[in-house]
Parts: structure tokens; C-alpha cells; sequence
């Protein structure tokens, strides 16, 4: 017989038995003393079933209140990146480590009759303490940090890279937020909720500070098994079983969440930008670009075919061609470059490995604030950050600029169509016409077979095709391709060219490739940017090319 290899050592078989045997061995305790001639007649009796109906009544409130506020508090601890957010972080997780009583204590000086909360709502004739709304109260106080750990590590952990396809596909942050950012991360949603559920079903020491035992309004099943344990021994053990085999139930259900890495890209565009939310250009002239902004990449003619809008393609006849131009300079990602792109035209971007092509890419894009610059959708500004001038900042879903990642980064809960229908319907479409926009592109990069498949279901270039489609599904002003042959090998890479020459013939676009055959099959003319130098005045500026 063939043995596969293992990591795992074998003397940890020792201490994890022994850990096994902690928690088993007491559950084996409790099985054994149990009286199962008359367990029925003990979890029927009036009081018993009286507290499981508190019990799951106030847990499912608890729970639904957890998940309500503990998703935006997750999701604001895993993006947000303001000052004195660890200490904030910490106090939020502090009833994790609390005993539960000392949080009863809390609450009850909180929300009691003598509370600093509790003595203006008596005088409205609203009594919180010692009533069913206090188990609520202190169930969620205690239950809620176990949602905000789970879905706020997944968070972190799957990062911004599908928020940012989003925002490239016209999606405003709400719809981002509930169309995409919540179904990917459900996993974690649907663990920490089934976490805080036990959590609040087991609950017992904040709840018998701040709420007491009244039966039928604060007795709650663990509180119910605590008295019982004094007068009835074999109705306490018979509930404690119920209690654990619901508990059981409840964990057997939740489910780790999908982790993927990521960073957060909205932070950093506070740091120079007063937002201007509309983007709107202020009236004021727009001054000359800076000579030591940002240093002109040169720029080479390339021969290409005349751009001229494939026939039958989805967009022929509705779409209007606008140009780009750019000048911005990043100092800390030393990244620099000055160019513009004909309406209609392609332009490759080339350069060495860390010259900054892709954060000129997310400058464009909206994912990134520069330092100095400018930059011009067509007719609009959507990025100036000249100082001393009021700074002009269009949101990344509001400037018709689709940003196409080296990954395809499809939306993993979403089949191909609705992948590709995304873009409409954040647009406004319906479901019934983003689904036949969809199909038309798909079938426009020969992928309308794959339209029910899952992302997972697709290899790397039809994965790629259906990016493409996504994209142009939108119907972007602008489409910036970073390496989109990068995942393919060598062998599929021309058909995805002829895909690409067709699409974009008529459309403006940047492709960032490290490919001649890319450049020579997709682009007009090229741009190529050179390292970022810092000359003897300490500003940076671009090498030129020789």
C-alpha cells in the first residue's frame, strides 16, 4: 500500500489525543448520568420548555443583530486605516475576554434604573434592566465580537481586488458592498452568525446580572439548568444534554471562510484629495502640466490595423470614442509618466519590471491618488492634485474607466453570464437586458458556451476571454489591459490576441506587456516609460529614453 506524504510530525498524535480527550471525556460524563427512562418527561416539563423558547427566541434576535452591526464594524476594522484604530479594534473584541459577569455589571450601570442611559429612558417610561430586552442586550454584548473576528479576518485576508473590478465596472461602494464584498466573504458571514448564535444560546453571566431570573422573561435555558442543578440533578443533566446537542448543531453548520490576500485601496486617496464627489471640474483654468511632475515617456509609432469597429460587434454603432490623457506623477511608488491616447486608439505601455506601469494603470483607474498630476477621460477631469489648487477627485466608479488585472478575478459566487451582466447592471440595466448584453459579448470572444459555468470551471484563457467580455459589457470610456496575456501559455496566447484585435479595434486602451508580438498584433503607437530617478533638487522625475 502507498503511503502519501505528511507534514505533520507523529508525536503531535500524543497531545492532540490528549486534547481530544479533555472535551470528550466530560461529554461522555454527562451521557452516562443521564436518566433515559424519563429524559422525555424532564425536557417537557412547563418550565424547561418555557426557557428553550426564550432561549431560542432571544438568541435568533441577538443573532440578527450581531450580523446587522457587526458587518459594518467589520468592515470598517479590516478597511480603515485611521489613527488609534488598534486601541478601538481592542475595546470592540474586549467581551471576548471579559468574564460574563463583569459585562453584566457593565450593562446593568449602563441601561439599569441607575445607569447614566438607564435613569433619561426611566424618565421616558422605557425599563431595559431585568427584562427580555436586557437578555438581547446582553447576549449581543457578548456574542457580536465573535461575527466582527471571523468576517473581519476574511475581510482582510480576501482584500480589495474584486471591490476594485467592481469599481471599474461602474458598481458604487452600497452596490459593491452587497453585490459583491458580502457574497464573497459569506463563508466568514455565515460562520461568525452561527458562532455568535451558540455563543448567545450558552450565555449565562451577563444575563443573570443585568436581566435576573423572572420565569417566562429573562430564565433563559442555561439559567434554567443552573437551578435545577440544586433541586433537580437529572433535569439539569437531561437540559444540558438539549442545550449541547443544539449547540452542536448550530457549530456543525458554520464554515471557515474563503481567505484570499488583498490590501485596501481607498485608503490612501484621503491622504492628498479633499474629494470632490461629484468630480466635477471646479471652473477654475486648468494649469500647464509641471515640467518636474512627471517626465514624458517617448512616444514610438507602431504598425497596427486600422481601428475600426469589429462587424457585429456588440458596440458597433453605440459607442462613442474618447481619448485619454495623462500626467501624474507617485513618489513613493516612484512612478512617473506623461502621455495621450488618441480616441479609438491603443497605446502599449512598456517599460522594465518596477517602473511603476501598473501604478500608472491604477492612477487612471482610481485605486490610487498621485502625489502631482492630472488626468483627462475624454472632455473630463477626473484626477488633479496641482498644490496649492483645490484638488479634483472623481470615485473609480464614476469615470468609465474598466481596469483589467493580470488575474481575471472573476466574481466567484456569480456564474459567467451574471459575471459578464455585472457591468450593466450596475449601470442601471435589468436583469433581462444585462443578461442579453452579456450573451452578446460572450459570444463576441467566442465564450457563450461557458455562460452557466462556474469561475472555478474555466481554464485560464476561457477565464481570460470572460474577463474580456466583463469588461466591454460595461461599456467603458477607457479599458486598461495590465499583462492580460501574463496567465496564458504560450500556445493559447496568439488566439486571445486575435480576441483582443477585434474588440478593441475603435475603442480607447492602454496594455501594459512585456510581449513584441502584443505590441505589433494590439497597439498604435507605444509609451515607454523609464526608472524614476531622484535628481540633485530631491524631486523625482522620469529618465528619459534614449
Amino acid at each position: 500500500m502507498t503511503r502519501g506524504f505528511s507534514a505533520t510530525p507523529r508525536w503531535v498524535l500524543l497531545p492532540a489525543g490528549v486534547g481530544a480527550l479533555l472535551i470528550l471525556l466530560p461529554l461522555v460524563g454527562m451521557l452516562l448520568r443521564i436518566d433515559w427512562a424519563h429524559l422525555g418527561e424532564l425536557l417537557t416539563s412547563e418550565s424547561s420548555l418555557a426557557a428553550l423558547w426564550l432561549s431560542l427566541r432571544t438568541a435568533v434576535v441577538s443573532t440578527v443583530l450581531s450580523v446587522v452591526l457587526g458587518c459594518p464594524l467589520a468592515l470598517v476594522l479590516a478597511r480603515s486605516t485611521a489613527r488609534g484604530l488598534t486601541v478601538f479594534r481592542s475595546l470592540v473584541l474586549l467581551p471576548l475576554v471579559l468574564p460574563p459577569v463583569v459585562g453584566g455589571i457593565a450593562l446593568l450601570y449602563t441601561f439599569g434604573r441607575m445607569g447614566f442611559l438607564g435613569r433619561p429612558l426611566g424618565a421616558l417610561g422605557v425599563d431595559i434592566a431585568f427584562s427580555t430586552t436586557a437578555v438581547v442586550l446582553a447576549q449581543t454584548f457578548v456574542a457580536l465580537p465573535f461575527l466582527v473576528v471571523s468576517l473581519e479576518g476574511a475581510l482582510r485576508t480576501t482584500g480589495t481586488r474584486y471591490e476594485q473590478i467592481a469599481a471599474g465596472l461602474g458598481a458604487s461602494p452600497t452596490r459593491t458592498l452587497f453585490r459583491v464584498t458580502l457574497p464573497v466573504t459569506l463563508p466568514a458571514v455565515l460562520s461568525g452568525a452561527a458562532l455568535s448564535f451558540a455563543r448567545c444560546l450558552g450565555e449565562f453571566g451577563a444575563t443573570l446580572t443585568f436581566a435576573g431570573s423572572l420565569e417566562g422573561v429573562t430564565r433563559t435555558l442555561p439559567l434554567e439548568i443552573y437551578l435545577q442543578r440544586e433541586t433537580d440533578p437529572d433535569a439539569a443533566v437531561a437540559l444540558s444534554l438539549l442545550l449541547v446537542l443544539v449547540a452542536l448543531l448550530v457549530v456543525s453548520l458554520s464554515a471557515p471562510a474563503r481567505r484570499r490576500r488583498g490590501a485596501g485601496f481607498r485608503a490612501n486617496l484621503t491622504r492628498w484629495f479633499g474629494w470632490d464627489g461629484a468630480g466635477a471640474p471646479n471652473g477654475k483654468t486648468d494649469p500647464e502640466p509641471r515640467a518636474d511632475a512627471a517626465a514624458a515617456a517617448s512616444a514610438e509609432g507602431v504598425p497596427a490595423a486600422p481601428a475600426t469597429v469589429a462587424a457585429g460587434s456588440p458596440a458597433q454603432g453605440s459607442h462613442n470614442t474618447i481619448g485619454l490623457r495623462v500626467d501624474v506623477l507617485h513618489e513613493q511608488r516612484h512612478a512617473a509618466a506623461e502621455f495621450t491616447v488618441e480616441p479609438g486608439a491603443t497605446v502599449a505601455l512598456l517599460g522594465p519590471n518596477g517602473v511603476g506601469k501598473s501604478t500608472v494603470l491604477g492612477v487612471i483607474a482610481g485605486l490610487l491618488a498621485p502625489d502631482r498630476g492630472r488626468v483627462d477621460v475624454g472632455e473630463r477631469c477626473v484626477v488633479r492634485a496641482w498644490p496649492g489648487e483645490r484638488a479634483v477627485w472623481v470615485p473609480a466608479h464614476r469615470r468609465g474607466v474598466a481596469l483589467m488585472a493580470q488575474e481575471p478575478l472573476l466574481f466567484p459566487h456569480l456564474n459567467v453570464l451574471d459575471n459578464v451582466a455585472f457591468g450593466p447592471r450596475a449601470c442601471g440595466a435589468g436583469r433581462a437586458e444585462g443578461r442579453r448584453r452579456a450573451r452578446a459579448w460572450l459570444r463576441e470572444v467566442d465564450a457563450e458556451e461557458f455562460a452557466q459555468r462556474r469561475p472555478d470551471e474555466l481554464s485560464g484563457g476561457q477565464a481570460q476571454r470572460v474577463a474580456i467580455a466583463r469588461v466591454l459589457a460595461a461599456d467603458p470610456r477607457v479599458i486598461l489591459l495590465d499583462e492580460p496575456m501574463s496567465a496564458l501559455d504560450v500556445a493559447a496566447r496568439p488566439r486571445m490576441r486575435e480576441v483582443l484585435k477585434r474588440v478593441l479595434a475603435g475603442r480607447t486602451a492602454v496594455v501594459v506587456t512585456h510581449d513584441d508580438a502584443d505590441v505589433a498584433e494590439l497597439a498604435d503607437r507605444v509609451v515607454r516609460m523609464d526608472r524614476v530617478i531622484r535628481g540633485g533638487n530631491g524631486r523625482s522625475h522620469q529618465a528619459e529614453t534614449t
